[in-house]
């Protein structure tokens, strides 16, 4: 993983923390990272609070996670959003995919 890549802290088998950068420029290399915090089988409460930029490839990677849990079995509840990603999900109405 290199310095620019957000870091996916594992607290316990249903909760994990994302830190870092997940924008444009991490977007490509972070989309199949969901792995590493799914490993238990359940639903995934993720603190965002970490983050230090979002933006529209923020949402979207978030969404693809989401997404993959679903077809596992599980969903995925953010908790600790900033701001900005919140008013992006709210404008592309996918607050309740998120678990916003």
């Amino acid at each position: 993983m290199g310095t620019g890549e957000p870091r996916i802290e594992r607290i316990d088998a249903s909760r994990a923390r994302l830190a870092g950068r997940l924008g444009f420029h991490e977007a490509a290399a972070a989309a199949g990272r969901w792995r590493e915090f799914a490993a238990g089988g359940g639903d995934v409460e993720l603190d965002i609070a970490g983050l230090q930029q979002v933006d529209s490839a923020t949402l979207a990677v978030l969404l693809d996670w989401a997404a993959q849990l679903r077809r596992a079995g599980a969903r995925l509840r953010l908790t600790g959003a900033p701001a900005g990603l919140v008013a992006l999900a709210h404008l592309s109405d996918t607050e309740a995919l998120l678990g916003l």
